[in-house]
């Protein structure tokens, strides 16, 4: 459990610049008296927050409409190139390793966005010196320097322990417990966050897109593999070690003759749901190089009536559905956000009937947990989440020790108005 910062000035003035930037920046444009109205804080409290910001650089005043007597009035809105974020996510094509990356700015907005193919040498060293060498590029494509760059984040699949930044398990390097955070931290001398990949999908949505008003929600994808984000009371859960939402590796078949998972197991959802799994039911081929050719012929099949492609996806649904029955009486979500889905509705329908089967749920008639599917194919919102782990940061409340330095005093350093505080 993370220990709270005690009570001193300096909490009270971090809190007061949390409260005030956070205002700013949700309300587009807002005044200085409506800010005073809104954060219960003393009008010279403001003053003297937004004059630092200003000075910084973190805000902008600008005008809008007239007033009575002809003046315009003043508002005040975030700066969205006060600073900027650098995403990665780290992706597999074809036995391909690809970095892509993109500089953002602090409202998220892609500015820039660049490749970096990984050689066959997959050792930890030659990764993270192949990834630093695609964020220096981007970032000089994008005419941004490094120093003023927030920070990295990284969003790859695995189990990872964000708080350290540490790779616990690669599927795709095979890497154990390779502390990716610190080695990248090292080599660009700026903040790296690194997290699984729907993770970063997962805050994304939460930031941006429609779990903006929800505070609990769970974001499963189905691809390669099957991943899980959870939000409970607004923030991603992520376990004690980093290892939750490793939904696809849920045994749902225990017979010995149960098909084998990529895990080296047998019964698991992914062995079922899987975008290989899928291929395989159809044509008994386990060759990754061949999954993205034969899964698309087999939904072309299916679209065109083909009863033995649609019955593939119809049984494969049915486990899906079953299995999320689960995670809602777990969770009790708003909503589940599906991001990739193979087929889509060729595996969304018989998923939606099997969860309305389930005993207890088919109670809830009146109150359905809703189904969203909110993610297109497509690597922008994921790029996105993964430079929402640096943004975040910018806007969370600096309450415990443990949490890394606060990002407002790295735009407002630059002024020599904040003194500098050791990162974690």
């Amino acid at each position: 459990m993370m220990a709270h910062r005690t009570g001193s000035k300096q909490l009270l003035r971090d809190l007061n610049k949390n409260i005030v930037l956070n205002l700013i920046a949700h309300g587009k444009s807002i005044s200085r008296s409506e800010l005073a109205r809104r954060s219960g804080l003393p009008g010279a409290t403001i003053t003297h927050i937004v004059n630092e910001f200003i000075s910084a650089g973190l805000i902008n005043e600008v005008t809008e409409g007239t007033s009575g007597n002809g003046r315009p009035p003043l508002f005040l809105q975030l700066n969205a190139e006060a600073g900027y974020v650098i995403g990665v996510v780290i992706d597999v094509k074809l036995q391909e390793q690809r970095a892509q990356i993109v500089v953002c700015d602090l409202s998220c907005t892609i500015i820039h966005s660049y490749e970096k193919v990984i050689g066959e040498d997959w050792t930890p060293y030659k990764v993270v010196e192949s990834i630093a060498e695609g964020i220096k590029q981007c970032a000089q494509e994008a005419n941004v320097p490094l120093k003023r760059v927030l920070g990295v984040g990284v969003g790859l699949a695995g189990l990872i322990d964000s708080h350290r930044g540490i790779c616990r398990y690669s599927p795709f390097f095979k890497w154990k417990n390779i502390e990716l955070g610190p080695a990248l931290e090292f080599l660009l001398h700026i903040p790296v966050r690194i997290d699984n990949d729907v993770n970063t999908l997962t805050v994304a949505e939460r930031q941006f897109g429609v779990g903006r008003d929800m505070t609990n929600f769970l974001m499963v994808v189905v691809g390669r593999g099957v991943g899980l984000g959870v939000v409970v009371g607004g923030e991603i859960y992520r376990g004690a070690r980093g290892g939750a939402g490793e939904f696809g590796h849920i045994k749902v078949d225990t017979r010995e003759q149960a098909p084998l998972c990529h895990c080296g197991r047998r019964g698991c959802l992914e062995a079922f749901v899987s975008e290989y799994a899928l291929v395989r039911a159809a044509t008994g081929i386990d060759e990754e190089s061949q999954t993205d050719a034969l899964l698309q012929q087999l939904i072309t099949r299916a679209d065109a009536g083909d009863a033995a492609a649609l019955k593939i996806f119809t049984d494969a649904g049915n486990i899906l559905g079953s299995s999320l029955a689960h995670l809602i009486h777990l969770f009790d979500p708003v909503c589940i956000m599906l991001g990739r889905l193979p087929g889509k509705n060729l595996l969304l329908d018989p998923m939606k009937a099997a969860i309305a089967c389930s005993p207890s749920l088919s109670q809830r008639e009146e109150d359905p947990v809703q189904m969203i599917q909110s993610i297109e194919d497509s690597n922008t919102q994921w790029l996105r989440g993964a430079a929402s782990l640096i943004v975040r940061e910018l806007f969370q409340p600096p309450l415990y020790d443990s949490q890394p330095r606060i990002l407002i005093d790295d735009i407002l350093a630059r002024t020599g108005r904040t003194p500098t505080r050791k990162r974690r």
